[in-house]
């Protein structure tokens, strides 16, 4: 009886969620919206703007095992779709590091004061630059290799339909980025 209940209450609060415009699978409207060219200024059409800011002129690349993948939505930000947690060297053997993520931010923790671990750690907050490249990072799962690449975000500006600031997002620490390609170089890939 009480899981039916349960049942029920889910039931009622997605289809409250999808009434209201939220797309509970994370899909960004990438229909709805228009990029300019270099994916420097997009607009809704409910008149809102948006202004990104790279931090290079050039690609980033970061390849390696992946030790957390997770799809988001924000309404403030509703082209951004993932969180994916890139790892190196010893940062890719769970024997060595626990890593974890919790709202947008990564945790590691590891035994041996003495000997702290050596690689790479990087949490990518992804911008998908087509719809083909949101389907490519659909397929990345725990332990695959991977190499994403694109171009690295400082910050992302928000303004209304009459052009006043309404906030922004950046990253404190992690990587946003714009993802342009997708490789998935082997899959369960085992790790020291």
């Amino acid at each position: 009886m009480l899981k039916s209940k349960l049942t029920i209450v889910w039931l009622a609060c997605a289809l409250l969620l999808s009434a209201c415009g939220i797309d509970l699978a994370g899909t960004p409207p990438f229909d709805d919206l228009t990029f300019s060219n270099g994916y420097s200024n997009i607009a809704a059409p409910d008149g809102r703007t948006w202004k990104v800011t790279f931090e290079f002129p050039k690609d980033s690349r970061f390849t390696g095992v992946v030790r957390h993948t997770s799809r988001w939505y924000d309404s403030s930000v509703p082209f951004m779709s993932h969180d994916i947690l890139v790892t190196t060297g010893d940062f890719a053997s769970q024997d060595f590091v626990d890593v974890s993520v919790l709202n947008h931010k990564f945790f590691y923790h590891y035994q041996d004061r003495d000997n702290p671990p050596q690689g790479s750690i990087n949490l990518l907050h992804i911008f998908p630059a087509t719809k083909e490249v949101f389907e490519q990072l659909k397929q990345i799962q725990d332990w695959n290799n991977v190499s994403i690449r694109g171009r690295e975000i400082l910050k992302i500006d928000l303004f209304d339909a009459e052009g006043k600031s309404k906030g922004f997002f950046i990253d404190m620490g992690c990587n946003t980025i714009l993802v342009t390609s997708v490789t998935i170089n082997a899959e369960g890939t085992p790790v020291p």
